[in-house]
């Protein structure tokens, strides 16, 4: 009796593993234009029958699909802008990606109230789907504003650039706000060489328990403890004629760090700061001339480094939010830069 059972339990697990792995598909047949003589070749009655039960049915409203210019606001907590859409000429050497015309897609999102984590939303989480229904992917040119990870209070202005398979006049664009759905949060519709100007006035977001210029910060880890301080801020009137990137005023900042307890070399750089303008923009790095570069530094010892910074629009503060780890989603802690152009 035994071995009777433990056949056929055996029986059913196969059945249920042979189940697991079929296959979803309910109908195959080959699509032409009979098909639609067929199906419209019915009765009078089942015509009526069919629009009695189309009428019963509960009418989903079509999603809405927005244009450039539309400031899409997701779950009270960010809001998406596309700004506007072009082609370039450019194209990359080492792309082996064939494509009919590159496009440059700018955009904006404002992180309005999520606290717990900053906003970043990059090209990954669009798909991208030219005039003719081709799915297209996205395409490496220079020169154009990185995604920040942006916290409350704070926009970015960035942009990202697509291959499309044949030339289009307009580019589908679905934004996932879960990259686990299958559905897009927010669906958009661009006409390529249509554009709107950035709104990049405003204020400055204020948060608690700052610090400020001159501070000496000391930062405690499980590795280990190390201290941190912004010793200076200086307004840059050169430009660097080969800067890609258009900023309206540049900042060179100097900071020095010491190793206190960790055993592993303690490395500071420019990548470990997501910068605020005076009017709540993300800044970016900027091509320009320094002296001091981070230095991988041991226990017991300290490095003096400096690092440049370019800003959207004119003001008198900066924001310098802190991420002990670089991949972080949050910063750990903020130093304010007032008055800077009266140091």
């Amino acid at each position: 009796m035994k071995k009777i059972s433990i056949v056929v339990a055996l029986l059913l697990l196969l059945s249920m593993l042979a189940g697991c792995g079929g296959s979803s598909v309910t109908n195959v047949e080959k699509k032409n234009d009979s098909n639609n003589e067929m199906a419209s070749d019915t009765t009078g009655e089942e015509t009526q029958n069919e629009g009695e039960e189309e009428a019963g049915k509960d009418k989903t409203e079509e999603p809405k699909v927005y244009q450039i210019g539309d400031k899409v606001t997701v779950d009270d907590k960010y809001a998406l802008t596309i700004l506007g859409a072009h082609t370039t000429e450019e194209r990359n050497q080492f792309s082996d990606k064939e494509v009919a015309q590159v496009v440059i897609i700018d955009y904006m999102y404002e992180n309005i109230a999520e606290e717990s984590e900053d906003i970043y939303i990059s090209d990954m989480d669009f798909k991208f789907i030219d005039e003719y229904g081709n799915m297209c992917d996205t395409y490496p040119v220079g020169g154009v504003y990185q995604p920040e990870n942006t916290p409350v209070g704070a926009r970015s202005l960035t942009s990202m650039t697509i291959g499309t398979i044949e030339e289009s006049d307009k580019i589908k664009l679905n934004y996932y706000g879960n990259m686990f759905s299958s559905d897009p949060t927010i669906e958009f519709e661009v006409k390529i060489g249509e554009a709107v100007e950035p709104v990049l006035e405003g204020e400055a977001p204020s948060y608690e328990n700052t610090f400020s210029i001159g501070d000496t910060i000391e930062v405690k880890t499980e590795a280990g403890d190390y201290t941190l301080s912004i010793d200076n801020i200086e307004l840059v009137t050169d430009r660097n004629q080969f800067a890609e990137k258009d900023a309206k005023e540049v900042y060179k900042i100097t900071y020095t760090y010491s190793n206190v307890s960790l055993e592993e070399d303690l490395y500071i750089s420019e990548t470990d700061f997501r910068v605020i303008d005076g009017n709540g923009n993300m800044a970016f790095t900027y091509p320009g001339n320094i002296t001091k570069y981070p230095q991988a530094t041991i226990k017991g010892a300290k490095t003096t480094a400096e690092m440049i910074i370019g800003t959207h629009t004119e003001g008198d503060t900066l924001t310098l939010c802190y991420s002990d780890n670089m991949f972080s989603s949050v910063s750990d802690f903020k130093i304010v830069l007032e008055n800077i152009k009266g140091n």
